[in-house]
């Protein structure tokens, strides 16, 4: 089976002081876009194990998210088959864009499908959550979604779909999300969240008009674009990419960027 995993973005994202147990609550709008990962998947006769190749270099072996996907899977389900999992990244890494928590999420998923009586999506939720804190999102197999507390809330929203651009890759640049997060913990002060309501609103104005805010901004740089009238520079995720939200066809490069255009 060949599944499509795609990237999101975070059009706003806020976020509140550590708690006791060291996460940090969010505000945030997800939307999906066009690039995405291709995961092909072979099962076969069990016992249980998982092999991946296609991620040799970006993590270690055994560490990946779709390994430990299945292996939640697996226990909570009693899923006794070998899977084979091949995957062509095409998502950045560590890059803020959600790759490795949308190929949990679709493996999850088609692994459910598979059951004789699937889980609900709230059961789903749960092991997403021990995957990580963004599958959830890909879980709901939505477009678009307003997500709140570790990102297990998920509401869906109708999504815009006249957005298009180019994520901005800047060669070396990597945001570990942990350091990110750590990061924001020395903040002066932090910002109430907004209204779910007033935040919404603001999505259906002209992007020039966009009032979002990203948090993280505080702990990345921003990439050296210059921009038009009307059109939209935003971080992605906790970082490192940018995404230019605009109609243009191409972009001039400066040294050290690659882009990657994308609609929604």
């Amino acid at each position: 089976m060949e599944l499509k995993a795609y990237a999101k973005v975070n059009w706003h994202l806020a976020v509140g002081p550590r708690r006791e147990d060291g996460y940090h609550p969010i505000l945030s709008i997800f939307q999906t876009c066009s690039l995405h990962d291709v995961i092909d998947v072979k099962i076969g006769d069990g016992p249980f194990d998982v092999d991946v190749t296609g991620l040799e270099g970006l993590c270690e072996k055994g560490k990946s998210t779709l390994e430990k996907a299945a292996k939640v899977f697996s226990q909570a389900t009693g899923f006794d088959r070998k899977l084979t999992i091949k995957i062509k990244k095409n998502i950045p890494s560590q890059a803020g864009l959600g790759g490795g928590s949308s190929d949990a999420a679709s493996l999850l998923l088609y692994l459910n499908s598979l059951l004789p009586e699937p889980m609900g999506t709230d059961d789903l939720v749960r092991l997403a959550m021990k995957v990580g804190c963004d599958v959830p999102f890909f879980v709901h197999n939505t477009r678009a979604a307003m997500v709140t507390g570790l990102g297990e809330h998920v509401f869906p929203i109708k999504p815009r779909e006249d957005l298009e651009g180019f994520v901005i890759v800047e060669k070396g640049e990597k945001t570990s999300t942990k350091e990110a997060y750590d990061a924001l913990d020395g903040r002066p002060v932090i910002p109430p969240f907004e209204d779910t309501a007033e935040l919404e609103r603001v999505y259906r104005l002209p992007v020039g008009q966009w009032t979002f805010r990203n948090d993280f901004d505080l702990v990345n740089r921003m990439p050296d674009v210059e921009k038009e009238e009307g059109e939209r520079l935003l971080l992605t995720g906790s970082g490192s990419c940018h995404i230019l939200l605009t109609k243009r066809k191409k972009l001039t490069l400066k040294e050290g960027q690659t882009t990657i255009k994308v609609s929604f």
